[in-house]
């Protein structure tokens, strides 16, 4: 019994955690999608985007806010100004300064 338990636990640790989805870029607004399958949760949601030129990666924006993710997905707007290209997007989310979630997405605009 106690292995099945075990298992279970186990089996579901990660299904908690939040998760970045989904990111868009349109009409000078970076979207970003965020699930968080627990209850709401407050933390810093930090974007960073680097234009990918000639092999090479240079920062272009770095944006960092408080944030409050209710419970579910949630679609977080940041205004940038990107010109065509491509980009890679680094994403965390901080719980005080532990960084909980970090992600790296590639966009092309």
């Amino acid at each position: 019994m106690i292995w099945i338990c075990l298992c279970m636990v186990a089996g579901t640790a990660g299904c908690t955690a939040i998760g970045f989805g989904d990111v868009r870029y349109a009409d000078g607004d970076l979207q970003v999608t965020v699930d968080n399958p627990s209850g709401a949760v407050n933390g810093t949601v930090q974007v960073t985007v680097f234009e990918t030129r000639d092999l090479k990666q240079t920062e272009v924006a770095k944006i960092a806010r408080a944030e409050t993710l209710p419970a579910g997905t949630t679609t977080l707007t940041f205004p940038i100004d990107l010109s065509p290209g491509d980009y890679k997007i680094y994403l965390y989310f901080m719980k005080g300064t532990e960084r909980t979630v970090s992600v790296i997405k590639d966009i092309q605009v």
